[in-house]
């Protein structure tokens, strides 16, 4: 048996390997679902990867404004949106425009990747109900938009806005 084999069959799993994998398998579960959804029911199916997503997003918000005492700025927008971006292996380029508004470029997403890599984005019925989510539920009054519209040649532009 190789080392490598010899380790892992021990659970001895350097952590990046581990962080790897996880992001591997939660971009292909993301994907398979609204594949799998959109197959059986159509719009229907995707309409419910919509609304999965954005109660994961509620959900999450919530929880990252409590554990990371998250305030109801568009910063406090934005670092939720960074923690996320950290954990998925998204790299992303804040422009802020003022205190209010902030446009991000993603120069890597790999979401972006492995919906590509399946013929078809996903990206309005899984990722920006979930970010959208997240963005307003951490800062009310904070509105997401898509600036440019994710297609075969980069991922989108998104911003979060201060409204009000």
């Amino acid at each position: 048996m190789g080392i490598m084999k010899t380790a892992a069959v021990r659970g001895i799993i350097p952590a990046g390997n581990k962080v790897s994998e996880l992001r591997s398998n939660l971009m292909r579960l993301i994907t398979e679902m609204s594949v799998v959804l959109e197959e059986r029911f159509g719009q229907e199916g995707l309409n419910a990867v919509s609304e999965i997503f954005r109660r994961l997003g509620e959900e999450d918000a919530a929880e990252m404004k409590s554990r990371l005492g998250l305030g109801d700025t568009v910063k406090d927008a934005y670092d939720a949106w960074a923690v996320i971006g950290h954990i998925m292996g998204s790299k992303m380029v804040p422009h802020w425009a003022s205190d209010d508004r902030v446009v991000v470029d993603h120069t890597l997403c790999p979401q972006y990747d492995s919906f590509s890599k399946r013929g078809k984005l996903y990206c309005e019925y899984a990722c920006l109900p979930y970010v959208g989510a997240v963005g307003e539920g951490v800062a009310p009054g904070v509105k997401m938009e898509v600036v440019r519209a994710a297609d075969d040649s980069a991922p989108c532009t998104k911003a979060l806005t201060l409204k009000g």
